[in-house]
């Protein structure tokens, strides 16, 4: 006999032998077996995922996450309770940042991923002007102090470096270039490397919407802008055209992608302080607020939270002008998330419209001897991307900043509560809540 008949042979009283016999499969393996053998459908999740929300959900996009997690979010899609917000609950990242991924976007020049940082909370600070101008009094003081971080509460430092995203207003020129604008009273400039302290106080980003920011001209203008970039040192709220200026700044921190416009109506005359256009540089105005409404809108669309940093009122009142008030509900009704003022030297109230936050004025932070109260304004987000905010309290004195506590804080927080439009209500941990709903 051949060896391919003895196989035949073999195999067939194999099959004989298995078919007098009676196997029994669970009934609940059988789901399991198919799943496996047939594998997870990525491409029907992708096309029912891409419908329901209105990115291009791709195939392999879900299956980088996986069979759970892309389970979870067409299960929600098919029970009727997909939202914008399912991506962040599911994934771990919102909506917005899951389009840039999709998008290639997630890349771009003016978005930084600060990752995760490992707390149920994330935190997005604010403070007001600043000035680092060595002829001037703050400055002075410094070199007598040994630094101008030795003027700043160490616990107040400390404090803003732990922020994961913290704002400051860049009240001055940064260069060594130009001359001071003819006819303007107090004209500002320091050196680059000066740009080192606001890296010393946490700062992540700066503000250039402001009426300080044009002090030596064009060419001071154009050196800030330059010395900002190869400081790496990213800033809203300037450029060379009206583009530029409106441009926000994202990032994303566990998950969530925060922007950041700023703009500035300070000026009583746009002499000293151009406004962007199309085609020439300046600041990002909001004068007339169409173009800075416009800009909103746009960077509305591309995150979760939207701030708007402005620079406006009249200094040194904690009376408010009307443009304020309307202001301020223009930029919510077009779609951000808190307003926070600057300019006018000191403290001003709060308010809550449409439950977004308010600040009309943080005032100084170190900026010049006076004795004046000061803050830090902090939004806090939690991992669902719901957000409260919080003051801490400070004075400014002689040249220097103090973190304040027990009586003195509670006396800061009830003088904040007193100014118009008294909207607010601040507990004695410096959490802000609306008058209203008290």
């Amino acid at each position: 006999m051949s060896k391919i008949g003895f196989k035949i042979i073999i195999v067939t009283v194999m099959i004989l032998s298995l078919c007098s016999c009676r196997i029994t499969v669970e009934p609940e393996l059988i789901p399991s077996v198919t799943t496996t053998e047939a594998g997870y459908d990525y491409v029907s999740a992708a096309s029912k995922l891409s419908a329901a929300s209105g990115l291009s959900v791709t195939p392999s996009f879900l299956e980088n996450m996986g069979e759970s997690v892309t389970s979870q979010l067409v299960s929600a899609v098919d029970s009727g309770t997909y939202t914008e917000k399912t991506w962040l609950s599911v994934t771990g990242y919102s909506y917005y940042v899951t389009k840039d991924i999709l998008s290639g976007n997630y890349t771009a020049e003016n978005i930084k991923d600060c990752s995760n940082n490992g707390r149920d909370l994330f935190s997005v600070a604010f403070v007001g002007d600043i000035l680092f101008d060595k002829d001037f009094r703050p400055m002075v003081h410094a070199n007598e102090m040994g630094g101008a971080l030795n003027c700043i509460d160490k616990a107040v430092i400390d404090y803003l470096n732990a922020c994961d995203i913290f704002l400051i207003n860049n009240e001055f020129t940064i260069g060594e270039r130009g001359e001071p604008l003819p006819g303007k009273t107090w004209t500002f400039q320091v050196e680059p490397d000066k740009i080192q302290l606001l890296k010393d106080l946490g700062a992540d980003i700066v503000s250039l919407a402001n009426n300080h920011i044009y002090d030596y001209g064009e060419v001071g203008f154009f050196d800030t802008i330059d010395n900002l970039k190869k400081a790496g040192m990213p800033y809203v709220g300037a450029g060379s055209n009206l583009e530029e200026a409106a441009k926000p700044y994202y990032f994303i921190v566990n998950g969530v992608k925060v922007g950041i416009v700023a703009a500035s109506c300070a000026e009583k005359t746009t002499s000293f302080n151009p406004v962007a256009t199309v085609e020439t540089h300046g600041v990002m105005g909001t004068y007339d607020s169409t173009e800075f409404i416009k800009a909103i809108k746009k960077a509305d669309a591309e995150c979760d939270i939207l701030v708007a940093y402005v620079h406006w009122g009249t200094e040194n009142t904690t009376v408010l002008d009307e443009q304020q008030k309307t202001l301020a509900r223009e930029y919510i009704d077009a779609g951000v998330d808190a307003v926070i003022g600057g300019h006018t030297h000191c403290l001003q109230g709060m308010e809550f419209y449409k439950n977004v936050p308010i600040v009309y004025s943080v005032g100084n932070f170190w900026f010049n001897s006076k004795t004046l109260d000061s803050c830090v304004i902090t939004l806090e987000v939690d991992r669902k991307g719901d957000m409260g905010i919080r003051i801490m309290p400070l004075k400014q004195q002689n040249c220097e900043t103090r973190l304040l506590e027990g009586e003195d804080a509670r006396a800061l927080f009830d003088r904040v509560e007193s100014y118009e439009p008294q909207g607010v209500s601040i507990a004695d941990d410096g959490l802000i809540t609306s008058a209203q709903t008290q």
